[in-house]
C-alpha cells in the first residue's frame, strides 16, 4: 500500500511515503499476544490441553510459520507447534498462578518464590527443614498460598518450571538450599534463586496457552 500526500497550495511541501507498509504482519503478530511483559503469554491455535513453554527462538520460528498460514485468504491451517515443554502436573498450577498475575510483576515473583518454597518441602532436603524450624517454614507457605490464592493439587512433584541447562543449572538451586545455614538464609536463598529463574524465563521463554486456558478442568 503506497501513500502520497501532495500539497494543495503553491509553495507547500510535497511529501511522498514510498515504502510499502505491510499492516497485516503487525496485526498477525499481535493477534495472539496476551501480554509481552514481565513474562510473555500468547494464545495458542489449539482448543484444549495444557500450556506449553518454548524458547524465544522456537517462538519466532512458529510465529513466522503462523504468519504465512494466516496470510492465505480463508485458510488458517497451522501445521505444527513449536518445540516445547508441556506444563502439566505441578507446572500447570505454577503457570496458572503466574498467568493470574500477568500484569503484576511483584505478585508474579511471589508466586514463583512460593513455588520455590514448595520445591524445598518435596524435592530438596534442607537440613534446616529437619528441625522445629519446619513449622515456621510451613507458616510462610500457608500465608502466601492464602494471600495469592495459589494452590497445587494432586500428586505433584515439581513446582519450579523446567529450564534448559543452557539458561540455568537446576543443581545450583538444590546446592544453595542445602547449604543454607539458617532459616533466614534459606528464605533469602530461595528468593534470590527464584528471582534469577524468573529473569531467565522473562528473557528466554514464551508461554502458549490453549483457547480453553485457564478454564479447563483442574487436575
Amino acid at each position: 500500500m503506497r501513500f502520497q500526500f501532495l500539497a494543495g497550495m503553491p509553495g507547500e511541501t510535497e511529501v511522498i511515503l514510498g515504502e510499502l507498509i505491510d499492516f497485516t504482519q503487525k496485526q498477525a503478530e499481535k493477534e495472539n499476544l496476551i501480554v509481552a511483559r514481565p513474562l510473555e503469554f500468547r494464545r495458542g491455535d489449539w482448543q484444549s490441553g495444557f500450556a506449553i513453554m518454548c524458547t524465544r527462538a522456537e517462538s519466532e520460528r512458529y510465529e513466522a510459520h503462523r504468519l504465512e498460514a494466516t496470510r492465505i485468504p480463508g485458510h488458517r491451517h497451522i501445521r505444527h507447534v513449536p518445540n516445547h515443554i508441556r506444563l502439566d502436573g505441578g507446572y500447570h498450577f505454577t503457570t496458572l498462578g503466574l498467568y493470574r498475575y500477568r500484569d503484576e510483576e511483584e505478585k508474579m515473583r511471589r508466586v514463583y518464590r512460593l513455588a520455590g518454597l514448595m520445591e524445598c518441602v518435596t524435592g530438596v532436603c534442607s537440613p534446616i527443614l529437619r528441625t522445629d524450624l519446619l513449622r515456621k517454614f510451613y507458616k510462610d507457605i500457608l500465608r502466601e498460598r492464602e494471600e495469592l490464592h495459589v494452590v497445587w493439587r494432586g500428586n505433584v512433584n515439581h513446582f519450579l518450571l523446567p529450564l534448559s541447562p543452557d539458561h540455568y543449572n537446576a543443581n545450583h538451586f538444590h546446592h544453595a538450599v542445602v547449604n543454607a545455614s539458617t532459616l533466614k538464609d534459606l528464605f533469602a536463598t530461595i528468593e534470590s534463586e527464584t528471582n534469577v529463574q524468573f529473569h531467565v524465563i522473562s528473557h528466554h521463554y514464551v508461554f502458549y496457552l490453549p483457547e480453553g486456558f485457564p478454564g479447563q478442568a483442574i487436575l
